[in-house]
């Protein structure tokens, strides 16, 4: 059972980076007018496209896979307030722990084993929220 774990990981990341591609490579054909316009919406500036993107890989990958170690919905993070989700995100997007983030959350961990994220504290109000 353990090569069929590795397997369907393989297979797991394999389609993330397709789809990362994708969205980079959408990102990249749009105007830069629009890309601008989409970057207001979002209330970041030119600067800030970073959070989003270091080669091809996001740096936001995680913060998906930590929310759900706490049981925490995209749902939950609008409904907490304004802000909130854009707040986790900056804040995943500056951890220094992103190597020890990925080891941990590839071994289906639990919110115990995820004290070390600087997000731990906000995931676990909402969860309780």
């Amino acid at each position: 059972m353990i090569h069929g774990n590795r397997i369907t990981s393989a297979v797991r990341h394999l389609a993330q980076a397709w789809r990362r591609n994708q969205r980079r490579q959408a990102w990249d054909g749009l105007e830069v007018d629009s890309q601008e316009a989409r970057l207001r919406d979002l209330g970041l500036t030119r600067l800030d496209e970073s959070l989003f993107w270091t080669g091809n890989r996001s740096p936001l990958e995680q913060l998906p896979r930590m929310m759900a170690v706490y049981g925490v919905e995209h749902a939950d993070t609008i409904l907490a307030g304004p802000g909130v989700r854009r707040d986790l995100e900056r804040v995943c997007s500056l951890c220094p722990e992103k190597a020890r983030c990925q080891r941990v959350l590839a071994s289906d961990p639990s919110a115990e084993d995820c004290g070390f994220c600087p997000n731990a504290c906000t995931l676990e109000a909402l969860r309780r929220h």
